[in-house]
């Protein structure tokens, strides 16, 4: 295992995350950010912005980089190779030497002119880079991370990552990625109709309110965890949240009291955890040996009720990491890194 400091990165194409392991005399020390960005708004910050990350966890010029990416789905791109090569190039420029390792969906550390050779190979590779470190301490389970914008469902088996796909549409085929998360998703992507005046009311699809207004609603959710944009502009508040929800039946808050919202949230909540549990339930018939779920991310409450509707005895990385669950995979690939480098590094 390598004594040097190494920083593990999470780019994503909506939030960065970055941790550093550093050793030290009684072991390691883990510290980690998180921070909002979006590449397609502003492509040409991402490079101070991971200086300025780097700064935030105490980087110092002779640490190592441990990288794994999702920014390479971003529109600011027309193709993943294209967005696997703004990455790297981005980072080579915050990072210059030989200090980078590229983490792969297969399991292995690559330079970068491999990773611009091989982009599948290279895209979207946090969450083997958590499934791969959690299988250390769980050889048996089901990964649930949960972000802002999407679910990774991750069979782990035996101590290896079973996952049937490895790319992005592999996994929507297999149901291993489910895009719903905590905060992003369009209200509309998740219900069709809301409980409203003792009926069920149609919802507009006008992008009005996010799944995170419904959790800020409902109190799981912070107005801090809001990181993005409100669809109107207006504060990442509960009495804005509010506004945003009435505005889904077309209404507005003279319109709907506070129980007619807490219906929509609720309505929103529990469509989303039915959701989570269709897919878990595809994943357990072929892996029926899966009886525990491990809960991580932002969504991590919305990842514990599913697996509790499946069935399944929920182990929670928040319980053991602290803060640093919210960046699972920069702390893992960090891990990773450590334990893959020689002693000599």
């Amino acid at each position: 295992m390598t004594k040097t400091a190494i920083l593990g990165w999470d780019i994503g194409g909506v939030n960065t995350k970055v941790a550093r392991l550093r050793p030290d005399a009684e072991g390691w020390v883990l510290r980690t950010v998180s921070l909002p960005y979006e590449v397609q708004r502003e492509p040409g910050a991402l490079t101070p912005m991971l200086l300025a990350a780097a700064r935030d966890v105490g980087a110092e010029p002779g640490d190592i980089h441990a990288v794994t990416m999702t920014a390479e789905l971003s529109q600011a791109f027309r193709t993943k190779r294209e967005g696997v090569g703004f990455v790297l190039d981005a980072f080579q420029a915050a990072f210059p030497g030989p200090t980078m390792y590229v983490y792969t969906v297969d399991g292995r550390f690559v330079g970068p002119q491999e990773a611009r050779a091989w982009p599948l190979s290279v895209g979207a590779s946090n969450w083997a880079a958590t499934a791969s470190w959690v299988a250390r301490t769980f050889p048996t389970c089901v990964l649930i991370d949960i972000g802002t914008t999407s679910a990774d469902l991750t069979p782990v088996i035996d101590g290896r990552v079973a996952a049937v796909g490895q790319t992005d549409p592999e996994r929507l085929l297999s149901g291993e990625l489910v895009y719903s998360g905590a905060l992003r998703t369009p209200a509309e992507a998740i219900v069709q109709q809301v409980p409203l005046w003792g009926g069920q009311a149609g919802v507009s699809a006008d992008g009005f309110a996010l799944i995170g207004d419904a959790h800020l609603w409902r109190g799981n959710l912070s107005s801090d965890d809001y990181t993005c944009r409100a669809p109107d502009g207006r504060p990442a508040t509960r009495l804005f949240a509010g506004e945003r929800l009435a505005r889904m039946v077309c209404a507005d808050r003279d319109m709907l009291d506070d129980s007619a919202i807490d219906g929509i949230a609720s309505a929103l909540a529990d469509a989303q955890v039915r959701t989570l549990v269709q897919a878990l339930d595809r994943l357990r018939a072929r892996w029926p040996a899966i009886t525990v779920a491990v809960v991580t991310g932002l969504g991590d409450f919305i990842a514990a009720d599913a697996a509790s509707a499946a069935g399944l005895a929920t182990v929670s990385l928040a319980e053991r990491l602290g803060p640093a669950s919210r960046t699972a995979p920069a702390a893992a690939v960090a891990w990773l890194l450590s334990e893959w480098l020689p002693s000599s590094e």
